[in-house]
């Protein structure tokens, strides 16, 4: 597994409604200038909102954004044939420690209930069950 950088666009679409009693949302494209004064406007209505920082918010979330590249030695025919591996094994392995990591969950609290025996044999220490070399 290695980090992936991603990189946003240089332009973004901004769909915004004028008013509340507006028909039609209105759409337009956001430039470098533009991207900025929009955040810079989004930091002050929350600074307002919050009386800089004297109140609390609740009910607030956050969203993170965690991407990874997944590299074999092998190529993926070789990997399924020749090394007898399954790659999408290795995938939900790693996803769920990111997971996991990200969360502060345990992964079996990240799972329906009828995954957690097929990754608990697949992963056993993720788990805490012991047992394996991983």
């Amino acid at each position: 597994v290695r980090p992936t950088i991603i990189k946003a666009g240089e332009t973004w679409t901004k769909q915004s409604e004028p008013s509340l009693l507006a028909s039609a949302p209105q759409t337009r494209e956001l430039g470098a200038e533009q991207l900025r004064q929009e955040r810079h406007r989004a930091f002050e209505l929350l600074d307002a909102l919050t009386r800089s920082g004297a109140l609390v918010v609740h009910e607030a979330s956050l969203h993170v954004l965690v991407a990874a590249t997944h590299t074999f030695d092998a190529s993926l025919v070789d990997t399924v044939v020749q090394h007898n591996l399954n790659p999408l094994a290795q995938v939900e392995r790693s996803s769920l420690i990111m997971a996991s990591s990200v969360g502060g969950k345990h992964p079996s609290q990240l799972l329906r209930a009828e995954h957690v025996p097929r990754l608990r044999a697949l992963a056993p220490l993720l788990f805490g069950d012991g047992g394996g070399d991983e």
